[in-house]
């Protein structure tokens, strides 16, 4: 590990107090801003520090953080605004030559960062290690999408002959990435990496939760070559998250979070007119015909609802299972859930971390009580664990809750409980299947199990959601857009659709000849 990023992680002296890094410049509490004339601001007075909680214990950890005061949000828009521009100018090969350094930076810290996202979000090891290559891969991805970035060119009849007309991709500037506390890595990298590669500047403003490795990047892209300003972490809540979106010096806001926040930044970002992409909430369908196999269907529905400990926007936890298999998959669901280790997330061998805070914890156990009252079976789970040893005895751990004899009128199959909350529903015939998964006002995934793959392909056109699969789920590859239908979000990213989702056009018409004009 570089001389740089060794401090950051494990100085106490610098990581534990971090408030912001603004162009290049860590822990910047006293900046003049550029557009300013005076030597200093008064941001030397910081809020309050904010401790980070580790969820397996439900005790702090080492690092804290202070909010990023007003001056110095100002001061990183500004210095974003006048960084970006020379960024933008840069060949596209340089800034891919940049991320794959950056790839090359991640790939040598894997155990770090593992460790950092665990132990901010509570995730079993063994997937945040997971998040850690997938990152790798996408700053690789899109340093080779940023050298194949083109235009169009057309020879157009004129008067006086053969006109040129060209369209051209250009950056949009300053860019904001606001990120989920649930995959914090993956949430930096699937915004800045096209954001960057690109061409544009941008500010992310992480979780309060889980601001550690949102922190990291910022220094692993400053050691890679990328500029001061062109890409910086401030920290805090929705006070920061709206300054923010609000300044006019931002043009686009990429937000990802649940349906109430978004509508917010909806809002806000329309009176300035930005582009925006949202990803946000979504109660998924999953469709279990009569002949898949049961085995496979099993393992579908627990990635689709135990995995990171149920807290995944496209989980589908609305599960719809025909009526002749019914018995047989419960039975199998159940059996294997009960074999799940439950614990330490920092072992390789647990299935099942904590929730990621106490508010997301007992807003879950609300609503398993709301499902108990409104007469769903609690057929398994709905409470917290015990018996996990003195260490762990606070932490936020919770049962898989799988509920049975559910309705689609009931408050569990219709609203977004991000926890491990399976709702199973019998269903008879494919047309009713389909009209039910549709009928919701999220639209983010589906999914369908069959062995039948012309079915499997009909189905899925039917449902009206952005990401879907068939025999298998939760899997997102880079190079398929991601993004919601309905009330699960405005527009895509991931993929190539990164790339109407980072840029602008700008149309040239180039007049060959003397210009015809019919006024004499």
């Amino acid at each position: 590990m570089s001389n740089l990023l060794q401090p950051f992680i494990k100085g106490k002296s610098v990581h534990p107090t971090a408030s912001v890094f603004a162009n290049g410049l860590r822990n910047c509490t006293a900046m003049k801003s550029p557009s300013s004339s005076s030597s200093s601001h008064d941001s030397s007075i910081l809020p309050p520090k904010q401790k980070l909680i580790n969820p397996a214990t439900a005790r702090p950890h080492d690092y804290y953080y202070h909010p990023t005061p007003s001056p110095q949000l100002q001061y990183a828009l500004h210095s974003a605004k006048e960084a970006q521009i020379a960024w933008g100018e840069r060949s596209p090969p340089e800034r891919a030559a940049i991320l794959r350094r950056a790839a090359e930076i991640m790939s040598k810290n894997v155990d770090l960062l593992r460790e950092m996202e665990t132990l901010d979000t509570g995730r079993t090891i063994k997937e945040t290690e997971y998040d850690v290559l997938e990152g790798v891969e996408c700053l690789n991805y899109y340093a080779g999408v940023a050298n194949s970035l083109g235009g169009h060119v057309y020879n157009l009849p004129g008067g006086r002959g053969a006109n040129l007309a060209y369209a051209l991709r250009e950056p949009l500037g300053v860019t904001l990435g606001i990120g989920a506390w649930n995959y914090p890595l993956q949430s930096v990298l699937w915004k800045s990496a096209p954001a960057l590669a690109f061409g544009n500047a941008m500010i992310f403003k992480p979780s309060e939760y889980t601001p550690s490795t949102a922190l990291w990047m910022a220094h692993c892209y400053h050691e890679a070559g990328i500029p001061d300003g062109v890409f910086q972490v401030v920290l805090g809540g929705r006070e920061v998250g709206a300054e923010l979106v609000l300044s006019p010096e931002a043009a686009k806001v990429s937000f990802t979070g649940s349906l109430e926040s978004g509508r917010n930044v909806y809002e806000m970002a329309s009176k300035g007119m930005k582009k925006v992409t949202l990803e946000l909430g979504g109660k998924s369908p999953l469709i279990i015909f009569d002949d898949a196999n049961i085995d496979n269907v099993v393992s579908g529905a627990m990635m689709a609802n135990w995995y990171s400990s149920g807290q995944v926007c496209s989980n589908g936890t609305r599960v719809f299972v025909h009526t002749s298999i019914m018995d047989q998959f419960v039975d199998g669901l159940v059996e294997r859930t009960k074999k799940l280790r439950i614990g330490d997330p920092m072992d390789p061998n647990t299935d099942i971390g904590p929730m990621a805070h106490i508010l997301q914890r007992d807003k879950v156990l609300a609503y398993i009580d709301i499902g108990v009252k409104e007469g769903a079976t609690l057929l398994y789970g709905g409470t917290q664990v015990d018996g996990l040893g003195e260490e762990f005895r606070d932490g936020y751990f919770l049962l898989p809750t799988i509920f049975t004899e559910c309705s689609d009128d009931m408050t569990i199959v219709n609203e977004e409980v991000f926890g491990m909350v399976m709702t199973i529903l019998s269903f008879s015939t494919e047309e009713e299947v389909i009209s039910r998964a549709n009928n919701t006002e999220f639209g983010l995934a589906a999914g369908v199990f069959t062995k039948d793959i012309q079915r499997g392909h009909k189905v899925v056109q039917k449902l009206k959601a952005g990401a879907t699969w068939i025999n298998n789920y939760n899997l997102a590859p880079m190079q398929l857009p991601w993004g919601g239908h309905k009330h699960s979000g405005v527009g895509s990213e991931n993929g190539l659709s990164a790339i109407e989702a980072w840029t602008q056009w700008k149309s040239v018409y180039l007049e060959m000849g003397d210009l015809y004009c019919p006024y004499q």
